[in-house]
């Protein structure tokens, strides 16, 4: 299917039988807002017109479509690969990328591992969740763009990994 009757597909199925008027793009924007976790899911929802059993039957809503629709297409399913995308799109343009370079982010990757949660290395670098998520699409892109920053990743993340022997099953 070309691109644009794509999109259009795309468009009608966010749109289709949307509880109080909350699309798949418009539950995205808000999810990605109260992801960000600097605000009140009540204000959050107050300030779209929502009420939080409104939200709740608005989620339940969009992932039953998503799960029936990998039930029904399996590999085929859309609705999540759009609400997906439409999420990190909407989470990205909340908030700027933290500053860090590669190596940084191995480090950051190596802790996590080690501390088995993003939660303390995260808050020992002042990030957020919703940081973490947005570097991690970063640099996974800039990875599969630049197999130098591939490289000096892996490179770094193996020199700050414990030795096989040492790691517990």
């Amino acid at each position: 299917m070309p691109a644009q009757g794509r999109d259009e597909d795309d468009q009608q199925t966010a749109e289709r039988g949307a509880p109080h008027g909350v699309t798949l793009f418009d539950h995205a924007q808000i999810s990605a807002e109260i992801a960000e976790g600097d605000r009140a899911l009540a204000r959050v929802l107050e300030a779209r017109g929502l009420t939080e059993a409104q939200w709740n039957e608005v989620t339940l809503y969009w992932v039953q479509r998503m799960g029936d629709d990998v039930m029904d297409h399996a590999e085929r399913a859309r609705i999540p690969l759009v609400y997906s995308d439409a999420f990190s799109k909407a989470q990205d343009a909340l908030k700027p990328l933290p500053a860090m370079d590669v190596e940084g982010y191995a480090a950051l990757v190596a802790a996590v591992q080690a501390a088995g949660s993003p939660a303390p290395p995260l808050a020992a670098r002042g990030l957020s969740t919703a940081d973490y998520l947005r570097l991690s699409r970063h640099f996974a892109r800039a990875m599969a763009a630049d197999p130098e920053q591939a490289r000096r990743f892996f490179e770094v993340l193996q020199a700050l990994s414990p030795p096989a022997e040492e790691v517990e099953v």
